[in-house]
């Protein structure tokens, strides 16, 4: 005969009897750490004229535009990775900027040419700090060239930088599209060369 006693401890067992199945079968959950994403950031100094021309292509037009093709050719590498261009404001030296890379962006013209020397002498903190030069608003290829040489030029000859050049893009047309594909590319190629330090930031899912 059972003891009434023990009855409430019967009913206790037979309760998790009936449940031990959740904890028996539940799976643990596993958390994975979220991949460090590599942040590329890409200072650019504006060398734009105030002759800028309004038919050639505009600084913060050229930001956004590459800044989606940088990231579009990036989009095939197994590791996250993503690009951030950031416009040096007026004002910062060498000392506040931390890439060993810096875009450069002048309007075609002598005004253009001097005030990209003026930026690039005020930011070469060190011979190891990699300037690349990008064009716009040229009436010709000739032009262009004459510019290119004449900042190149006293780049070499009075701050010791080799400048690299990354041509002339002009406005938004049939071969922008190829055109900006090209800059991006050597953009990339250019980091990739100098081995230019990356910031990486992780991304919590």
């Amino acid at each position: 005969m059972h003891n009434p006693a023990w009855r409430p401890a019967q009913l206790n067992t037979g309760r998790l009897a009936s449940i031990q199945h959740h904890f028996i079968d539940e799976r643990p959950e596993f958390h994975s750490t979220p991949k460090p994403r590599i942040i590329h950031t890409l200072p650019v100094h504006m060398a734009v004229a105030a002759g800028h021309p309004a038919n050639a292509l505009q600084p913060y037009y050229l930001i956004d535009a590459l800044t989606r093709q940088l990231n579009i050719q990036m989009s095939t590498v197994t590791e996250p990775q993503e690009w951030r261009l950031e416009v040096i404001p007026p004002g910062h030296g060498a000392a506040d900027i931390e890439q060993d890379l810096i875009l450069v962006f002048a309007t075609a013209s002598l005004d253009g040419v001097r005030l990209a020397y003026t930026g690039i002498k005020k930011l070469s903190a060190t011979p190891s700090r990699q300037f690349g030069v990008l064009f716009s608003g040229a009436r010709d290829e000739e032009f262009v060239s004459r510019c290119q040489k004449r900042l190149a030029s006293g780049a070499s000859k009075f701050l010791g930088i080799r400048l690299h050049g990354f041509g002339h893009l002009s406005a938004p047309g049939p071969d922008f599209s190829a055109s900006l594909a090209r800059l991006a590319e050597e953009v990339h190629g250019l980091r990739e060369k100098h081995s230019i330090p990356n910031q990486q930031e992780v991304i919590h899912s």
